[in-house]
């Protein structure tokens, strides 16, 4: 437990995204999940459109990858080595929580497009639909693992920064159910599971000497 105590120091970071997890979690024991995702769908604009097809790359593999690289250089003063190792980590024991759930646990999860049917929904122009995979979502799951990541590198004496920081995981969480790629318990789970593999990843570095800066 001691190698955990230096994750409470986001302590914003992780009540702000529980505050959602659990609110989805809410919404799920509440209604039929096709009924939320119909609801979310109903509710687009142009700039919506625009915005979330852009803000969806933010929990893309390779750029949280190129995230990772950039975050390591800026921070190697002050850490050295262990920020690197640190995002390297998260982002391995997201791909492969991630991937092992969907495509040997959960292989048949469908995505909204096919479980509901393209012609019930409004699908964003020029937004490549998926149709298979679903369950959960790889981009929630690298968002909330890459921005718990972040928030302890720079912002963990920054609580307003924490806030925000924990605010665009949502964001990424939420386009991926507006651009119709995912189910809300996709999403829910894909967040809880990020935070999982950054404190897993939290812990394997701090059991090393180099990794004791970042608490």
């Amino acid at each position: 437990m001691e190698r955990f105590k230096g994750i409470f120091k986001i302590n914003v970071f992780l009540f702000t995204s529980l505050f959602f997890i659990g609110a989805g979690g809410i919404m799920l024991l509440m209604y039929e999940k096709i009924d939320i995702h119909l609801g979310i769908n109903g509710i687009h604009t142009l700039f919506l459109d625009t915005f979330f097809t852009y803000v969806t790359y933010l929990g893309d593999g390779i750029t949280t990858s190129i995230a990772v690289i950039i975050v390591g250089i800026l921070a190697f003063k002050r850490h050295r080595y262990a920020t690197f190792v640190l995002g390297w980590v998260t982002l391995i024991l997201v791909g492969v929580f991630s991937q092992l759930l969907k495509r040997a646990v959960f292989p048949e999860a469908s995505r909204p497009a096919k479980f509901i049917g393209e012609q019930l929904l409004y699908l964003v122009p020029d937004v490549e639909i998926h149709s298979a995979n679903s369950f959960p979502s790889g981009h929630t799951t690298a968002a909330f693992a890459f921005f718990a990541f972040v928030t302890m590198v720079f912002f963990k004496n920054n609580k307003l920064m924490q806030f925000v920081m924990a605010m665009v995981a949502v964001l990424i969480g939420y386009s991926r159910m507006y651009l119709s790629q995912h189910f809300l318990e996709d999403v829910v789970t894909g967040a809880v599971l990020g935070l999982i593999c950054y404190a897993l990843a939290h812990w394997f570095v701090s059991m090393f000497p180099f990794g004791k800066t970042l608490n």
